[in-house]
This record gives C-alpha cells, structure tokens and sequence, in this order.
C-alpha cells in the first residue's frame, strides 16, 4: 500500500518508518525525492503537490507527514483540540478530507507516510485515512511483554541477558525504549563474550540515573502516576533528593515552553534542539511531543504546582517525600483528566 499510518511510541514509530523506506528499494531515496513536512506547519495543497510530482532519477517520492493527526486531538470535556501551531479545531477535518480523493489517485511511485505519538481511536483524521492506508498502531510494551523486548533487544546486539538483569533495567528505566536500547548497547559492549548479568546493569546506573530522571518526569507530564512514583522512589533510593527532582521536572518544562515558542515560530526541529540545547535524539523528540501535547494554561498550571511543592518543601509545611508524590498525583491525574 503506498500510504501509511503509523503512530505511538516514538521508538517504534521511528523503527517501523525505517523498515517502510528500507523495502522501497536498494538504495535510500536522493534527498530531492524525500521529504519532511510539519503537521502543523503545511497545507492540503502544498502535500497534494508533492504527492503527484513524478520522482527525480529514482523509483519513488519519499513523503513524511509528522504530527498532522495530533493536531485533530481533542481533550476531554475541554471543547477544543489539541493544537502544535494553533491552527485546527475540533470542526473536524475540513480541508484534509480532499485526502480521500488524493491518496487513491496518487503516482504509484509515491510513498506517503503520516507519523505521530499518541492518537485516540476517535481522531477525525486518523478514521478518514484508515480505510486508505496501512495503518501502524505501535505501542511501548509492558511488564512481560517488556521483559521479552528487553530479551529479544540484547540478542539483535550479539548478547544475551539474564532475567534479573532484565528485570534490573525494567525496574529502573520501564519501558522507555530509547534508553533501553541505548544502555543494552553499552551493557553488550561491556559484557562482551558473556551473559548480562544484573551486576553488570547496577555497576552501570550512574549512566541510567540521568535516563531515570527523564522517564519520570516524561510520566509525570504524560499522566502516568503510578510509573512516576515508582521511578521516583528508586531515584530517592538511589540517593537522589525531592529537591533536584523538582529542578529536573522544571528543567523540562523550561525546555518544553521554548520548544513550544519556537515551534509555533515556525523553526525547524533541529534547529529548536539547537537552541534549546538539546541534541541527543530521544531528549528532543519527547520534548517535542510534549510542547505539542500541552497548552499555554496546562503550562501555567504545571509551573504553579510545582512552585507549591518547592515552597512547602522550604518552608518545612510538608515532608519532602510527601510533597513531591503529592505534586506527581496532582500533575500527572490531571493530565488523565483531560
């Protein structure tokens, strides 16, 4: 099928686009016959043009739509939809419904993939394209299911891991999977020639900490209490204390207002990582996501919580530990509340 849909998790999203443009010939596409448009930044006509010009010296035109479906997201009871640069409503899909027409009328040559994180069944976008592209719904695995990944992860690494060193990296990075298979890079490198053991993945935590910080405060902002908690208390084990990780957690919403600024902005994703000075790969695209995901208010409303705790926390009105559970209840239940 020359259209595709895929969204989720950012891991497997960007592994399955990589097999969809490996199976489209021997060699990747010239760069004049690949593209990557913003969702929130193109037009029905600007793709509609893409997508019938005949590709230069190659077999096929490489399209890739990032983000448009997210745009079509609405909130719960909120009356509005989820917005990356401000512009669709829940009016539906307006201009984009021309999409039935196109997909089917396109140059065979041309390949059109949209890409997103998550979408709800209910997306008005993502029920006009199903019945016309294959579509990709790619979520993280979990508990067992994660603990397989993890197995089946290391062995396309040339190594081979034991269950508790399994259940050592669930435990202390979940089912983030950039940084699994970042830190099961490094453990089969470390552990060249032998078996992963659970020593291996605690002598290496100092690296996994930081990767820890990250995944809780991406549970906190995506509404995921029960994950953020229990990442945090491994952290206080760990011998992190409540009042770096609320620095973290207004780190990245510092990160994720002027993602948002600049986004709107119209710059381009690179160059936000640039700017913000954030460049490794899985940092950004979760930034991104998240200054797509969150409004201007749920900003403001995130930055005011988390001044209470800090100030409750100074003031000696609560016990740090409480204050910062309490804090991640409240910002991540009301991210579920949407």
């Amino acid at each position: 099928m020359p259209a595709h849909v895929i969204f989720g998790d950012s891991f497997l999203v960007a592994e399955r686009l990589r097999a969809v443009e490996a199976g489209l010939s021997e060699s990747p596409p010239l760069d004049a016959n690949r593209h990557r448009l913003a969702g929130n930044q193109t037009n029905p006509a600007e793709l509609v043009g893409l997508c019938n010009v005949m590709p230069f010296l190659d077999p096929q035109r490489f399209i890739i739509v990032e983000g448009l479906l997210g745009t079509f997201e609405t909130r719960q009871g909120g009356g509005r939809g989820r917005q990356t640069g401000g512009r669709q409503s829940q009016r539906g899909v307006g201009e984009w419904a021309s999409l039935t027409d196109v997909i089917p009328n396109m140059p065979e040559t041309t390949i059109l993939v949209f890409t997103d994180g998550g979408v709800s069944q209910n997306n008005p976008l993502l029920r006009v394209l199903q019945p016309l592209c294959e579509v990709h719904a790619l979520n993280a695995p979990t508990r067992d299911a994660l603990a397989v990944w993890i197995k089946n992860r290391a062995e396309t690494k040339g190594a081979s891991i034991a269950p508790p060193a399994v259940g050592a990296l669930a435990g202390l990075l979940d089912n983030d999977l950039w940084a699994l298979d970042r830190e099961l890079e490094k453990l089969s490198l470390y552990c060249s020639g032998r078996p992963i053991e659970e020593a291996d993945v605690r002598q290496m935590v100092a690296q996994a900490r930081e990767a820890s910080i990250f995944a809780a405060v991406d549970a906190i902002l995506e509404g995921n209490p029960g994950t953020a908690v229990g990442l945090l208390r491994q952290l206080a084990r760990d011998g992190r204390d409540p009042s770096y990780i609320i620095t973290m957690v207004a780190r990245q919403l510092r990160l994720i207002t002027l993602a948002k600024e600049l986004g709107q902005g119209g710059a381009a994703e690179n160059d936000i990582g640039a700017q913000i000075g954030v460049t490794a790969q899985y940092p950004l695209r979760k930034t991104l996501e998240q200054s797509r995901r969150l409004s201007w208010e749920d900003l403001k409303v995130r930055y005011r919580r988390l001044l209470d705790a800090d100030l409750a926390i100074k003031r000696g009105l609560q016990e740090p530990d409480a204050a910062l559970e309490l804090m991640v209840a409240d910002l991540a239940g009301s991210v579920r509340q949407r």
